[in-house]
């Protein structure tokens, strides 16, 4: 059996969804990565790695999307099953972007952007942050509970592609605030990279209501219903880059992680007033 030479496209793809799996959820990941890179000290290539984003958020959304539908299927009421599967996401994510959602939110109370910058370094969590944390629990809990049935997994799969979508389009459009840190690693994005989560993104966005009909929904304006939440997804990231420059002068981690929360609670909302009756 032959090997697979280390800089191989197969070993460079397979460090690619290492890189994403670690980042986007608590999942172990060094197993997919080549043998060579594991005991490497060279950083892995977390700009590279931006085209399998929407590929994992859209299996952590399929997870939370399950567990929502089994616990319905199962009697538990629709509020409590939505907070339930919001808590195995959470688990699954370790609470990642939540803690950026708190950060940023806290960093509004500073006066000027390096003190704003501060704050956001800082572990603890304030007023602002905690606020922050209570609405996008309440807003997404809401909105889970009131999807039908037959497209919780479809919905909660899209939705989370694209909440990861709006994340990578925010360093195309501002610069990082920081000279270190994660933004500072995403601050060159490959073209391909790039344009290759676009498309996936794209793809599941468009195949959502077409999906539907494999499980008895019609959804009445398919191609609006397909195009509207990529709108809201570009958006929302243009709306938190627009703040994040104007408040820190360029975007960090945190801004990324407030990005996808945002992203999530304005999509669940929008999925849920297109599907309710």
């Amino acid at each position: 059996m032959t090997s697979i030479p280390p800089g191989s496209w197969v070993n460079q793809r397979r460090l690619d969804l290492a890189c994403g799996l670690s980042l986007l959820t608590r999942l172990p990941a060094g197993w997919l990565a080549p043998a060579a890179s594991r005991t490497s000290t060279t950083p892995w290539p977390l700009a590279r790695s931006v085209w399998c984003w929407p590929v994992i958020a859209m299996l952590i959304g399929a997870v939370t999307g399950c567990v929502l539908a089994l616990l319905r299927m199962a009697h538990v009421p629709a509020l409590a099953a939505a907070a339930l599967a919001l808590t195995c996401q959470t688990i699954l994510t370790g609470g990642l972007h939540e803690d950026g959602l708190a950060d940023m939110a806290d960093g509004c109370g500073g006066a000027t952007p390096d003190r704003r910058l501060a704050i956001m370094r800082d572990s603890r969590v304030g007023s602002y942050g905690v606020m922050a944390l209570g609405l996008g629990l309440l807003v997404r809990v809401s909105a889970l509970a009131a999807l039908p049935l037959q497209v919780c997994i479809l919905v909660c799969a899209t939705t989370a592609c694209l909440a990861r979508m709006a994340m990578v389009l925010v360093p195309i459009l501002i610069p990082p605030a920081r000279p270190d840190g994660l933004a500072r690693a995403l601050s060159a994005l490959p073209v391909w990279s790039f344009l290759a989560a676009v498309l996936l993104a794209s793809g599941v966005t468009l195949g959502l209501p077409w999906g539907g009909r494999s499980v008895g929904l019609v959804f009445q304006f398919p191609l609006l219903s397909a195009l509207l939440p990529a709108v809201v997804s570009c958006a929302t990231a243009l709306l938190v880059a627009m703040c994040a420059k104007r408040l820190l002068g360029g975007y960090t981690g945190d801004v990324l992680g407030c990005c996808a929360v945002v992203a999530e609670c304005l999509l669940l909302c929008l999925y849920a007033a297109l599907l309710c009756p």
